[in-house]
């Protein structure tokens, strides 16, 4: 073996070290931001789900409101009348 192919063996070798010290980290890293998006992912549904859920008493409330809004102002309407008729 001459010193030139020893030479070449050896910087193949350190690039191979080099690229697979590279990849392991750069995969490690992949692999959190993975399991950290899989995790946001079900906070915006259960997010979702709780906005759905709070519209829903809105709206629930907001019938009530109109319904209790509407009796008052019949029972104004109906004053009304009674004072204008006397």
């Amino acid at each position: 073996m001459t010193w030139d192919i020893v030479a070449g063996i050896v910087l193949l070798a350190g690039f191979i070290i080099t690229v697979i010290k590279t990849i392991i980290p750069l995969t490690n890293a992949v692999a959190r931001l993975t399991e950290q998006i899989i995790y946001m992912g079900d906070k915006v549904e259960e997010i979702n789900q709780q906005k759905k859920e709070e519209h829903k008493e809105i709206h629930e409330h907001n019938k009530i409101q109109d319904a209790m809004l509407q009796n008052h102002e019949q029972r104004l309407h109906d004053l009304d009348g009674k004072w204008y008729t006397q």
